[in-house]
């Protein structure tokens, strides 16, 4: 039998200048069932700290609020009446003046609420649903958040379109000097690709590259590649990252784990060194 739950998304903004936030959680609710919980993403999340190129904010900041959301589910416990605790969910998930905020909540029917939560959690949190390129997507603009927040940088990383006589093909984070590509950034994700459509993947970028540098539209040593590995990758998607990483490597293609934006950075900051010698 399905029951009404109230759902809100835990957002983290530790800079409220800047109207930036991640999802880190789910709180939710089942007032006719008594039933409130949470889940929140791990103190030493990789992707909060990519996308806010923080290293030490978070993991103190979520362990204070963790308890925080750990009494407000025991004192839920406590309510008698499904009224009465949906008011409270919408008390406790009140627009607040912090770093950790809710968003507006929001109803789903659901037979099972901590299955529900779970699925929630996934889509809005872990963004399970996910296609490649999406990922690739947020990949880039987490680390033009970054790059963009080095002096000399901002706005200098754009999406570019490369156009040749057999060259068309667009590139998220590029930088020029003189209508010259001096460095081009891309991720590549393959968490969600079958072992044949990861290599297939690699390949399509390695020849997009190679070729355009044939046809003199950049050079290899201005371009790098991110990588985004599968989580739990099989022994079989270990041979075919491996193989695609040696595939760069023979033509001398950057490559660096996508949650190295302090490498990502000094690359990208290379352009500021190169402009002053010019």
């Amino acid at each position: 039998m399905t029951t009404p739950c109230l759902y809100s998304i835990v957002r983290y903004s530790p800079y409220p200048e800047t109207e930036e936030f991640a999802n880190v959680g789910v709180v939710i609710c089942a007032p006719k069932e008594n039933y409130f919980d949470f889940m929140m993403a791990n103190r030493n999340d990789s992707r909060v700290r990519r996308f806010f190129h923080d290293d030490c904010i978070f993991p103190l900041a979520k362990d204070t609020f963790f308890r925080e959301l750990g009494f407000a589910k025991n004192t839920a416990i406590e309510i008698s009446g499904a009224q009465s605790l949906s008011q409270f969910f919408h008390y406790f998930t009140a627009k607040r003046e912090s770093i950790f905020h809710f968003s507006q909540a929001r109803v789903v029917l659901t037979n099972n609420p901590k299955e529900e939560m779970k699925k929630i959690y996934d889509r809005y949190v872990n963004h399970s649903d996910y296609t490649k390129a999406r990922r690739e997507e947020v990949l880039a603009k987490e680390l033009k958040l970054s790059i963009d927040r080095i002096d000399g940088l901002k706005n200098m990383y754009r999406n570019q379109t490369i156009n040749g006589t057999l060259s068309k093909f667009s590139m998220p984070l590029v930088a020029k000097r003189n209508d010259i590509i001096s460095r081009a950034i891309k991720p590549l994700a393959f968490e969600q690709s079958e072992p044949g459509k990861m290599m297939e993947h690699g390949d399509t970028w390695v020849m997009r590259v190679t070729r355009a540098a044939e046809e003199k539209l950049l050079e290899v040593k201005d371009v790098l590649f991110t990588i985004e590995e599968p989580t739990s990758p099989s022994s079989a998607q270990i041979r075919v990252l491996d193989s695609i990483k040696l595939n760069l490597d023979k033509h001398k293609i950057a490559h660096i784990p996508a949650s190295d934006h302090r490498s990502a950075i000094e690359f990208a900051s290379n352009i500021i060194v190169d402009r002053s010698k010019h």
